[in-house]
């Protein structure tokens, strides 16, 4: 069964679960209460399901480089060593792929450029995509349910189909080096939780 949005929020918030996106005829929702491995549970049986996505969206609190699910926090790490070498990445089989945090500065500062780029390779590495999210706190909305950023930069990591080239993006304008090729962002001086936790560098 094919969803144009699968929808993820963070069960143990109040706020969450009164913002967080319902369920519609073209979005299938999951309420995540129990960390990160409520989450890779909840995502192995969509699997098992053989569900398919053509975009995806967090609802959760942030920082600078996380999302939280229950008492527990994502990042780029957990990513490589908890979601990466799972195929995940089959519930996205669609080119073009939007992965989108709504929490409060999860894009921020180093931290949140790792943070995209780990997601895209671990979610979205098979048929490309584009994993985004904000660098200022977000508000929820009580008309549309939605959680509105007022400031702050958007940033992206975009995938390729096959996973062998990642481009990086602020306020999709792309980032380039001296020569105008495309480059990393400054801040991007090593990658050592990538080495930690064992992933070729691309």
């Amino acid at each position: 069964m094919v969803y144009d949005l699968l929808s993820i929020n963070d069960g143990s918030s109040l706020r969450n679960r009164v913002l967080g996106r319902a369920k519609s005829d073209d979005s299938y929702t999951i309420s995540v209460q129990e960390g990160k491995w409520g989450l890779k549970a909840k995502l192995i049986e969509l699997i098992e399901q053989g569900m398919q996505f053509r975009n995806c969206i967090f609802t959760t609190h942030g920082n600078s480089g996380v999302i939280f699910l229950g008492d527990e926090y994502i990042d780029a790490y957990t990513w490589y060593t908890e979601f990466y070498n799972y195929p995940f990445y089959r519930l996205f089989p669609f080119a073009n792929t939007k992965l989108y945090f709504a929490g409060c500065d999860v894009a921020d500062e180093e931290w949140g450029w790792k943070f995209l780029e780990a997601a895209a390779r671990s979610l979205l590495r098979t048929a490309g995509g584009v994993a985004s999210a904000w660098t200022s706190l977000g508000f929820g909305s009580p008309i549309s349910g939605h959680v509105r950023h007022l400031w702050g930069d958007t940033r992206q990591v975009m995938i390729s189909q096959g996973g062998d080239t990642l481009r990086f993006y602020e306020n999709w304008e792309l980032i380039t080096d001296a020569g105008g090729y495309p480059g990393r962002p400054e801040s991007f001086f090593h990658n050592t939780i990538r080495q930690q936790a064992g992933i070729p560098k691309l």
